[in-house]
């Protein structure tokens, strides 16, 4: 076991408000805009959406992946108490699995800007289905605020979208 260790093996804690990067670049959607009733109504929680330029998908924040579904079409990243679901594409659940790659593992530590899952852009349009990448706080009723704090149109990879507070 070496002396110095360089790598954190754990996120550091998280510190409030916390603020949530956008998970890929692109054209930024606002969640009453989402096409995913369930997304949009709030049902999944407070969320946010991305038409991606991109299929290279991206942690957020610091965290752990609590969670990697068989399709790898999305994730949960645990950030302290903040259960964040990425969830690419709208209904591609149905592709089962087809475009879509993960490169994470349940109980790794990700940090904000890392890789976690790729999509194809084509398979998925080409398919039929809505490739918008949509971040989510699946657990914002136990927040006092989540809201969405980005105001452009155009967002890269980790510009601050959402920020939540205890």
């Amino acid at each position: 076991m070496p002396l110095f260790s360089f790598t954190k093996k754990t996120p550091a804690p998280v510190v409030y408000p916390a603020e949530l990067g956008a998970p890929v670049a692109g054209d930024f959607v606002p969640m009453s805009e989402l096409k995913d009733e369930a997304f949009s109504g709030g049902a999944l929680g407070q969320c946010i959406g991305v038409k991606p330029a991109d299929g290279n998908i991206c942690a957020p924040i610091d965290g752990v992946v609590s969670e990697v579904t068989e399709t790898a079409h999305a994730l949960v990243i645990q950030a302290g108490e903040i259960e964040i679901l990425i969830h690419a594409g709208v209904h591609t659940v149905n592709m089962k699995g087809e475009g879509f790659k993960s490169h994470v593992k349940l109980g790794q530590v990700v940090r904000r800007g890392e890789n976690v899952l790729t999509m194809d852009l084509w398979k998925v349009r080409n398919a039929g289905y809505d490739d918008t990448v949509i971040m989510a706080v699946s657990n914002s009723k136990d927040f006092a605020k989540v809201e969405s704090i980005f105001t452009g149109k155009k967002v890269n990879a980790g510009d601050g979208v959402l920020k939540v507070s205890k």
